[in-house]
């Protein structure tokens, strides 16, 4: 499969710490986004270009990296931007990728002559799309990065604007949100081809059941994968009832009796092959999964996107998801 370019979407949510003179206490509150606007600008068109412009210096022309240093990002001036007052948003560039491995470069067509070098030290680094909305009228906004399939760097991103923000005395709460208008279409591209069954905690003398050699191991955990089928997906959960037992057998041996002793999920499969995990509750999906962007907003004949393409791509997916939420202006 070909690199593709995918996107997440985060709801953020704003906080402050105040103290709450009756519980003579301090306790976190929502607070509206305008409250942190406020710190960059009297008006919404001045602020949010000088928020993204202190995130930029932020990073004071450096890369940081993740924990074990083999990824690293950063933002530039030099990168595209753009800011919207009227639907407070920003669009802007993280520059990021693989670090820590030094590696040889060649031409395709030429295995036998290398055109460099990349140090141990050197980050290769891709342009990576953000999307900001922060309504001033609002506690909850909207965190949108994109990656690309064979590289990801939403971690880094998430993790150092949510230290950028708390610079200013906020504490900002990220959390996945899946849209369920993409969710409703990935169910009817794809089609059921595993069931998998987790069973926790298996006492020892059960363990010895399944080999000696887990006598004396503690909390042993059991995966049943039941595989090489494929069904739709609306086919597939009419017959596996809700109000019936999953497994329609006692595995008493191994401590399995009822849905209550384990944890049950279906693997979906679209018609590209990408997978999704989503438990038996069918209520929502189990990993936070990517939506794909459509090749549309890339640049024609190049594997990256089209900066003014994406932005709006992205701002008609970011209406659908505030219908979802039920947010309206004012």
């Amino acid at each position: 499969m070909s690199t593709q370019l995918r996107l997440e979407i985060h709801r953020i949510t704003l906080q402050k710490q105040v103290y709450d003179n009756k519980r003579k206490r301090s306790e976190y509150i929502n607070m509206n986004f305008s409250d942190l606007l406020g710190n960059f600008g009297k008006t919404t068109a001045a602020a949010l270009p000088t928020l993204w412009g202190e995130f930029i210096d932020y990073f004071k022309n450096q890369f940081v990296t993740n924990t074990d240093g083999d990824k690293a990002i950063t933002a530039t001036k030099n990168s595209n931007k753009s800011f919207s007052d009227i639907k407070n948003t920003i669009n802007g560039e993280i520059d990021g990728g693989p670090t820590n491995r030094e590696q040889s470069i060649y031409k395709r067509k030429n295995a036998r002559t290398y055109t460099g070098k990349v140090l141990h030290d050197d980050v290769v680094a891709s342009n990576h799309y953000v999307k900001l909305w922060l309504p001033t009228d609002y506690y909850s906004g909207v965190l949108m990065i994109q990656s690309y399939s064979n590289a990801n760097i939403s971690d880094l991103v998430r993790k150092y604007f949510v230290k950028f923000i708390q610079g200013y005395k906020y504490r900002l709460l990220v959390s996945p949100y899946f849209p369920k208008v993409f969710e409703e279409k990935r169910r009817q591209d794809s089609t059921i081809c595993s069931v998998t069954y987790i069973k926790d905690h298996l006492s020892k003398d059960k363990g010895k059941l399944i080999n000696p050699l887990f006598a004396d191991v503690d909390n042993l955990k059991i995966k049943i994968v039941i595989t090489g089928f494929k069904k739709p997906v609306s086919d597939f959960w009419k017959h596996f009832k809700k109000d019936e037992p999953s497994i329609h057998t006692n595995i008493d041996q191994l401590e399995i009796k009822s849905d209550e002793d384990i944890e049950v999920f279906a693997q979906y499969a679209d018609e590209n092959g990408r997978g999704s995990k989503v438990g038996i509750d069918k209520e929502r999906l189990r990993d936070f999964s990517y939506i794909y962007l459509n090749d549309h907003i890339k640049i024609d004949g190049k594997n990256t996107y089209d900066f003014d393409r994406i932005t709006e791509h992205t701002d008609g997916i970011l209406e659908e998801v505030k219908k979802e939420i039920g947010y309206r202006k004012g």
